[in-house]
């Protein structure tokens, strides 16, 4: 009989191990398929960042072209004031050449 005992001892422990294995395992695949998930969840934030960052771009470049656009329009309504000046001058001297041309037309 002590025999029997050894032997059943030995089966349990041997099912007690078959028994832990198998949950190491199930524990295993569920961390396989945690992993996989975070690794999923990991490429869809690295998407999502490569997405912001092209926006981030886009919005640089269109600020840039708002200082350039701000920048030329400033430049443009300063080229308007001076050649408005530049048309009160020629206008003088264009009065001035028409007044002396008609003082000499008087005085031949």
């Amino acid at each position: 009989m002590e025999q029997f005992e050894k032997l059943r001892e030995r089966l349990n422990d041997a099912l007690a191990k078959i028994d832990s294995a198998m949950e190491a395992v199930s524990e295993n695949k569920e961390d396989a398929n945690l992993s996989s998930s975070l690794m999923s969840e990991n490429l869809g934030l690295k998407s999502q960042v490569k997405a912001l960052e092209s926006e981030l771009e886009s919005l640089r470049k269109d600020n840039i072209a708002h200082i350039d656009m701000e920048s030329l329009s400033t430049e443009l309504a300063a080229l308007r004031a001076e050649r408005e000046e530049e048309k009160k001058e020629l206008q003088t001297l264009y009065d001035q050449l028409s007044s002396a041309l008609s003082e000499e037309g008087r005085a031949d």
